[in-house]
């Protein structure tokens, strides 16, 4: 389907500052946590309707676009004060997802029931993202698979993982089905590349899959960090291990459907490495990435891949407080990966096969500091 131009699109809705310039303040800072005498006020902003239109109504789903939207030229701001303006036909309707989902609350000082503190945060973390719109792409359970369910979260069931090699010996929560192979697990637009950033489950029986794999992992330039050069047996026998264990799954990296990289996302508690670093919590991640395609390289495209994994590990497991990284501690990547994301340099680890630098990137820091930072544009 060929692309509509942006003249073709009609807007959805339209945001303006409730009384123009001249617009009323609202505080933005945490009430009962900021004194009032350094407490910071913004300008309200009104949703409202199209300039063409008298009145209009906006599904769930469509406000949820609108949103995102708002926060891609708002994202300096972790709080914002918005009004539902009076043309919102079924503005009742919008109030309740919104403070029903988490994306905006009312304030104690809010003037109006229509008024509320839209939180950036809680957008980011997928907070009422319809499925089909949303980032993250193959929930499960599926919200709509079984019918109607009260909760779509998996519970804490406990698990055990022992093994030799790599040696794990460890309690852990259970770990849910992964997508089927070949599913699209993340996708998000890009706007500093212009295109669409896509995750996809790994598949080794598609040819475009593996063959890519096999071709990334055995050029000189991939094999200096991973070193999992080998034949096609070797790396059959790679992915077999990697389907059938659930802590871990791999992924294609792809710009508008072309693939550029591999990347696997794990379950740290169960992981090898986690016996050598300690103090793993119970949903924990860590994610691995290798760019195959030399055309995709660079430090755009780079910074957007990290942080959309980073935010597929957030989005799948509400319950992940930490997601790691222990790249070769003489890896070039190094400062970027400083650089690119609000995490924190914790230290130099030994592992059996090498020496690592290990990263820690908070949930709450990378979605309060990152959006200001531009991480997600």
């Amino acid at each position: 389907m060929p692309k509509q131009k942006d003249a073709e699109l009609k807007p959805l809705a339209l945001f303006r500052r409730a009384g123009g310039e001249d617009a009323r303040k609202a505080r933005v800072s945490l009430h009962g946590a900021v004194n009032d005498d350094r407490a910071k006020h913004e300008q309200v902003w009104q949703l409202d309707a199209p300039q063409d239109q008298s009145s209009f109504e906006l599904s769930p789903a469509d406000t949820w676009a609108a949103l995102y939207a708002f926060w891609i030229r708002n994202d300096f701001n972790e709080r914002l004060p918005v009004e539902l303006g009076t043309k919102l036909s079924n503005r009742d309707h919008i109030l309740a997802y919104l403070t029903h989902t988490g994306l905006g609350f009312r304030a104690p000082d809010a003037v109006g029931r229509y008024e509320l503190l839209w939180d950036r945060s809680a957008f980011w973390q997928g907070a009422g993202a319809p499925l089909g719109r949303s980032w993250l792409q193959a929930p499960l359970p599926a919200a709509d698979a079984f019918g109607p369910l009260t909760s779509t979260s998996f519970p804490h069931t406990l698990s055990f993982t022992k093994s030799d090699n790599p040696p794990v010996l460890t309690a852990h929560p259970l770990r849910p089905p992964k997508p089927a192979p070949g599913s699209i697990v993340y996708s998000r637009y890009i706007h500093s590349v212009k295109q669409h950033l896509t995750l996809t489950h790994i598949n080794p029986d598609d040819p475009k899959h593996f063959e890519a794999y096999c071709r990334w992992q055995n050029s000189d330039h991939v094999n200096k960090g991973w070193r999992e050069r080998g034949s096609e047996d070797y790396h059959r026998q790679y992915h077999k291990g990697r389907l059938a264990d659930p802590h871990i799954m791999g992924y294609i990296l792809s710009w508008d459907g072309e693939p550029a990289g591999y990347g696997e996302a794990s379950f740290n508690k169960e992981d090898g490495m986690a016996a050598f670093v300690g103090g793993m919590g119970d949903y924990d991640q860590g994610t691995h990435l290798l760019i195959g395609e030399s055309k995709f390289r660079g430090r755009h495209r780079f910074a957007s891949s990290m942080v959309s994994m980073k935010h597929f590990c957030f989005l799948r497991e509400s319950r992940t407080h930490i997601v790691i990284g222990e790249p070769r501690f003489d890896l070039p990547i190094i400062p970027l990966l400083a650089q690119h994301l609000p995490q924190s340099w914790r230290r130099e680890v030994e592992l059996p096969h090498k020496r690592a630098v290990l990263f820690l990137l908070h949930r709450d820091r990378f979605f309060d500091a990152g959006p200001s930072g531009g991480i997600f544009y």
